[in-house]
């Protein structure tokens, strides 16, 4: 068989630095050297750098994987690959991997696993040969790559129509461009993301290539939404390395108007709850419109060919319709803004409900005792009716309702009755009908069912042979029978006749311990059943033995512990008992018939526990009580809390398995003394306990805990928790503002929320930035000072042992003016209006107080030039015209008021 080696004079020469190629310069290989040579999945390079490779994202292993395979033929089993990888700008210190070969496909492969020999920003090469016995292969051809594990710091991003942080720009469909610049200079792409609030769910990510390594990239964003957006950009390098991500927030002006009403409410989800039913079909209702301060107009229309118009807006783009809606049902106005050039900002939806469907009373909204009526009253909410509709719903019953018509009285309403038969039965839809068959919308009426199964109490009968007597009650009425059945046996089923006041009394005497129960229903006279009701109790005379020491499930402690014994037999005097078929023992009763037995097991092991009551010569059933005595498997899974404050009694929670009441538990801190806790509950697997830290040093604190019983080992916590300095307070969520931003109106802080919990808060209020003087409350009237600013307010919050937190709000939209005092009584004239005399213009009452007056006076509703004064002189060319005066307010931070007077005639 032919080999293709190049034999050498000893193996031990393989390993010298001649013969293995130190120091050889990178040239084509031999014939018969491997071929195929793979790194990390790519072609080799055959020049610097070659690939640049991130190990973290290469595989599961995390390494540079480097692979060839050998074209020629070998025969011993034994066959290795000796691969060579040196740092390029260090060849004379060279890493050696040696693997195996796969004989039959000639593969050969390595994982460069050790990322000390793998350095971040290093070129390396490398090569590869074949060792077989004592011979060996020529080397390879020589393959370059360079490492790059880290991506760099966070990309910049900036936008000028969107600048980061910036409030009301742009707008819903206007587009802006984001560019986005690496901060290192081997970036080849770049993935980011758009997000938005009033928009759920995670938006895709996408990728930007950059034009060339190292460059920006400009992407472009139209919003689709208004109101708080985000931008998540990573850079991506040559390796795949992502970049620390880069958050960029903006604000996106919103230019659509909100909508409010109090007489059609807007609907929210698929709801179609809650309309005001003093508003319908025809009926017009108020609708509040706000748009920004830059439209002329905001134009309206209702789906569906419903009505349509456009209302002029005041100073602030507000405005006020009456819309009377043209049809019932679910309905969706739309609004949008249009500016003085007659831009049209995109839509606002509201949606509401215009119901036209009749009023229900009776029984709405509660229980009707089954076998009895449901009665109701429809009366319509439009006019013609003629006719109801209604069909009952049921709780599981979704198949096509039953619909039953009613005819309407002359006065337009209908009475409905529905038998309750079924305790399914959930309530009814109801809708009027007019003569040309228009239907209502459907009013839900909910009325559910009282299944009314018999209560049941018991006296008696808690021993074998003493009778029980029972009495079983319904809420239906016209109760026909009873019919009872004990322990599920036919033969103890029987029909009882109710008494006059509906009840029915019986007995039954249990002939056997243990447990019994019973199944009772009820029928009326109209066949109609109730649900069915039950009781149980125990039925037993031996005594009772409980032990809280030595439970029947688990294990009881290899410690003393108590059994109580508590009688079933009318009197109790003594108890003989007995452990494991062990000796006799006899314990007298307590006053009360009880007795408690102290023991301590000997032994681990299985107990059995006989006990029996006596009174006098009489005895009681035997109890056997079996349990099992065992040292406890005593764990401490967990400590919290994970940090303690020192300096005061504390409270610490160890999480476990086999926690005991009377476990012995210490903590110590580092370097300190052990501090022994207290214990103050423990429930199997939650154990809690104080400890006095007040002079324990911070650190990391161990804990110790000797449980209760013999042979118990001690179980221990090196570094259970750290005991630490307090805290200063952060807020975990900045404080907010809420109310009406406009001079006059008050505004309110939320003062967010803090780590450690504050116990108390300090304020102040600024404008602008500027404090404002005396503004400390958790309230503020806005001042008239404060036009055109922004309010924030700084929060600092306190907790007794705490250093002290602050946290500012964001700041507010710019004050705006307090509305127009208003005159709460009208301006009028003192004087005689005839000509030649004067007329004073009495100013009125207004509210709030202004801080100054103007005047104008008209005649016959035009304005008289230059009466402007508080005083008119009238002219005999004014006869038999008529004079008004109109007065105009001025107070600073609100709008102008005006009100004017009735008008008189001149004399």
């Amino acid at each position: 068989m032919s080999r293709r080696f190049v034999a050498i004079a000893a193996v031990s020469l393989l390993f010298s630095g001649v013969v293995a190629g130190v120091g050889a310069s990178p040239a084509a290989a031999a014939a018969g050297a491997p071929v195929e040579l793979r790194t990390a999945g790519k072609p080799c390079m055959r020049e610097a750098p070659g690939p640049y490779l991130s190990p973290d994202l290469l595989n599961a292993a995390r390494a540079v994987v480097l692979q060839a395979r050998y074209p020629g033929e070998t025969t011993v089993a034994e066959v290795e690959s000796d691969f060579e990888v040196w740092d390029v700008a260090d060849d004379q210190n060279r890493q050696q991997w040696r693997r195996g070969a796969n004989e039959e496909t000639g593969d050969l492969y390595v994982q460069l696993e050790d990322d000390a020999k793998q350095l971040h920003g290093v070129t390396y090469a490398w090569r590869v040969r074949v060792l077989d016995g004592e011979e060996v292969s020529p080397w390879s051809e020589t393959c370059y790559f360079t490492l790059d594990r880290v991506g760099g710091d966070a990309p910049a991003v900036a936008s000028e129509q969107y600048p980061a942080g910036s409030f009301n720009r742009g707008g819903i469909g206007v587009p802006g461009t984001f560019t986005l610049t690496a901060a290192t200079d081997d970036v080849v792409a770049y993935e980011y993301r758009f997000s938005a609030s009033e928009i759920s769910g995670d938006a895709e990510w996408k990728t930007a290539d950059a034009p060339s390594v190292g460059a920006p990239v400009t992407v472009t964003f139209t919003p689709v939404a208004a109101n708080y957006h985000g931008l998540n950009v990573y850079a991506v390098d040559r390796a795949g390395n992502r970049s620390e991500l880069a958050g960029y927030d903006f604000w996106v002006r919103d230019t659509r108007p909100t909508v409010f009403s109090a007489d059609y409410p807007e609907l929210w989800g698929e709801s179609t709850c809650c309309a005001n039913l003093d508003f319908n079909v025809g009926v017009a209702g108020e609708f509040q419109f706000n748009g920004t301060d830059d439209v002329e107009k905001l134009a309206w229309r209702i789906d569906q060919g419903g009505p349509s118009g456009t209302a002029d807006v005041n100073d602030d783009g507000d405005a006020v319709v009456r819309i009377a809606p043209t049809r019932a049902g679910v309905q969706t106005l739309y609004v949008r803004g249009v500016t003085a050039g007659g831009t049209a900002y995109p839509e606002r939806s509201y949606r509401f409900l215009v119901d036209d469907g009749p009023l229900v009373t009776g029984d709405v909204d509660r229980d009707v005792v089954i076998g009895s009526t449901a009665s109701f009253r429809a009366a319509p909410r439009v006019a013609g009716v003629t006719a109801y509709v209604y069909w009952l719903f049921y709780r599981s019953d979704d198949g096509e309702p039953r619909k039953v018509t009613v005819p309407a009285k002359a006065d337009g309403t209908a009475d409905i009755a529905w038998p309750v038969s079924d305790i399914d039965q959930q309530g009814l839809y109801v809708q009027s009908r007019t003569a040309d068959g228009t239907l209502s919308v459907a009013r839900r009426i909910n009325s559910g069912v009282n299944g009314a199964e018999p209560s049941v109490t018991r006296t008696g009968g808690g021993e074998p042979g003493s009778v029980a007597t029972f009495v079983a009650r319904t809420a239906m009425t016209n109760v026909a029978d009873y019919t009872v059945q004990f322990n599920g046996d036919a033969a103890t089923k029987r029909t009882l006749t109710p008494a006059a006041d509906g009840s029915a009394t019986f007995e039954f005497t249990p002939t056997k311990t243990g447990y019994q129960y019973l199944h009772i229903w009820a029928t009326n006279t109209a066949g109609i059943r109730t649900d069915t009701g039950s009781a149980s109790w125990n039925v037993a005379n031996g005594p009772k033995v409980t032990s809280t020491d030595f439970p029947v499930t688990g294990a009881g402690r290899v410690a003393a512990g108590t059994f109580t014994f508590t009688p079933r037999l009318p009197v109790a005097t003594s108890y003989q008992y007995e452990i494991n078929f062990g000796a006799v023992g006899t314990l007298p009763a307590q006053a009360d018939g009880s007795a408690t037995l102290t023991w301590t097991p000997p032994a681990s092991g299985s107990y059995t526990m006989d006990v029996r009551s006596y009174n006098g010569s009489a005895s009681s059933q035997l109890t056997t009580y079996r349990f099992r005595v065992a040292p406890a498997d005593v764990r401490i899974t967990s400590v919290s809390p994970s940090s303690v404050l020192t300096g005061a009694v504390r409270t610490i929670t160890l999480q476990g398995t086999n926690l005991h009441p009377k476990d012995v538990l210490q903590v110590t801190p580092a370097g300190g003394t052990p501090l022994t806790a207290t214990v103050t509950s423990a429930t199997g697997t939650t154990l809690t306990a104080d400890v006095d830290l007040t002079g324990a040093p911070a650190g990391t604190a161990s804990v110790t805990l000797q449980p209760y019983g013999a042979e118990q080992p001690v179980v221990s916590v090196p570094s259970a928790f750290t005991v630490s300095p307090p805290p200063s307070l952060q807020a975990t969520k900045r404080p907010t503002i809420s109310g009406t931003v406009a001079v006059g109106g008050v505004v309110k802080v939320a003062p967010g929320t803090w780590t450690p919990v504050a116990t108390g808060y300090r304020y102040q209020w600024a404008a602008n930035g500027v404090a404002i003087k005396g503004a400390t409350g958790t309230a503020l009237t806005v001042p008239p000072a404060a036009v055109g600013k922004r309010l924030t307010v700084t929060v600092t919050a306190t907790r007794t042992g705490h250093p002290s937190g602050t946290a500012a709000s964001a700041a507010t939209a710019a004050v705006a003016k307090g509305k127009a005092p208003k005159a709460t009584q009208k301006p009028k004239f003192t004087g005689t209006p005839k000509a030649g005399r004067k007329l004073t213009a009495a100013v009125g009452t207004w509210s709030p107080k202004v801080d100054a007056y103007r005047y104008e006076w008209r005649l016959n509703g035009k304005l008289v030039k230059g009466a402007t004064a508080r005083t008119l002189k009238l002219k005999a060319a004014w006869r038999n015209k008529r004079i008004t005066v109109t007065v105009i307010t001025k107070k600073a931070g609100y709008a102008d008021g005006r009100a004017t007077s009735a008008s008189v005639k001149v004399r």
